[in-house]
């Protein structure tokens, strides 16, 4: 699923926006285009990229739009348009495994939020019925702690999984002895990989860990043969499990949601805005897009190590997302995948990610404004 209803609108309006330039590379760098951030054409373009970006991770939590930072388009006569996209994005409380549509996803509260900005280069063009992602890049971080527990000092704060908390390992082996007591017979799961871990004070400490898990077939009534996954066993769910002590009273509690076969929902299981429309259904059950160029760097706690300014006496923060997809100045063919079918004329040209420039229509306005989770 890659489109949604807004890609009718675009469709509209993006005849609105041509100049012509040549289809070979150009003999100087050509004119870029720029449309507001808030424009219903460019939302709905950045939309679409964002779905790419989190359909190509494997690791991590789906990104949510917040707001389209900055775009530049590098339209091309009858070969469509070029995105430079530059995206504030959220992390939400659904893992990129789960293949939910970062609409569907709620973002996490602030007090543990992790945010951070992508940059991305797109490539549309409406008449094929191409939708590529080409490159992109992107940065995150948590909301620094120091700052959380000074507006709230009992919220659950976010600490790495890489933490040498020995409780963490102990929560997540209650929790899954919790799961599987209660779970079906005939399977057992175990853990994947910690992906979140929370801790927080609430008439004592407690621990709140957020977790992947396989599963391997067994008896339930004979524990002795539950054999342990196979090395090359994949995620089948991600679980939640907390230990939290108050006294002498400990409470342990374990949850789980379990990822679908397919790797796309059924139609019915989907709102009316992400369905994809008949007419394009052709182009969207292509083959996968082949060649993908992305990454996501997360960057630490900005309260730990940081580094000052002498005047505000406040952390510097950067979000140095990269995107390197060509270095030619005058841009150089983008060679897209065989399965859409193009010739060499047929193929445009991508440019060198434009550098940072203010203009008065960008950034566009966040859907959570929040000082602490909107990059500078």
């Amino acid at each position: 699923m890659i489109l949604t209803l807004s890609l009718g609108l675009l469709v509209l309006v993006h005849c609105g926006w041509s100049v012509s330039l040549p289809a070979q590379v150009p003999l100087t760098r050509p004119l870029l285009l720029e449309p507001s951030c808030n424009d219903s054409r460019v939302l709905s373009v950045a939309g679409l990229a964002l779905e790419k970006i989190n359909e190509d991770r494997k690791e991590g939590y789906v990104f949510r739009l917040n707001r389209v930072a900055d775009v530049l388009e590098h339209h091309q006569e009858d070969l469509g348009s070029v995105y430079y996209l530059t995206l504030d994005v959220l992390e939400t409380n659904c893992h990129v495994l789960s293949k939910k549509h970062w609409k569907d996803c709620k973002m996490v509260l602030p007090h543990y939020s992790v945010y951070g900005r992508c940059k991305a280069i797109f490539y549309v063009n409406l008449p094929r019925r191409i939708l590529y992602l080409a490159a992109y890049n992107c940065t995150v971080r948590p909301v620094s702690t120091e700052d959380m527990v000074r507006l709230c000092p009992i919220c659950p704060v976010l600490i790495p999984t890489n933490s040498s908390d020995p409780g963490i390992l102990q929560t997540v082996s209650e929790s899954l002895e919790k799961i599987n007591e209660e779970s079906a017979v005939g399977k057992k799961f175990y853990l994947f990989q910690v992906t979140r871990v929370f801790t927080q004070w609430i008439m004592g400490p407690s621990l709140l860990v957020e977790f992947l898990v396989t599963e391997s077939p067994c008896t339930k009534s004979l524990p002795e043969q539950c054999l342990p996954p196979p090395a090359d066993a994949q995620p089948v769910g991600i679980c939640m499990g907390s230990v939290s002590r108050k006294v002498f009273l400990k409470h342990v509690s374990g949850t789980c949601e379990f990822f679908q076969s397919q790797p796309t929902s059924a139609p019915e299981s989907h709102s009316p805005e992400h369905q994809v429309p008949q007419n394009l259904a052709s182009s969207m059950d292509a083959a996968p897009l082949e060649g993908l160029k992305g990454s996501v760097q997360f960057l630490p706690d900005p309260s730990v190590g940081k580094i000052e300014d002498e005047q505000e006496k406040k952390p510097l923060l950067t979000f140095p997302a990269h995107v390197k997809l060509t270095t030619e100045p005058l841009g150089e063919v983008l060679h897209l995948p065989s399965h859409f079918l193009l010739e060499k004329e047929e193929l445009p040209i991508v440019l060198p990610f434009p550098e940072k420039f203010i203009k008065n229509e960008c950034p566009g306005p966040a859907e959570y404004p929040n000082s602490l989770i909107l990059p500078p």
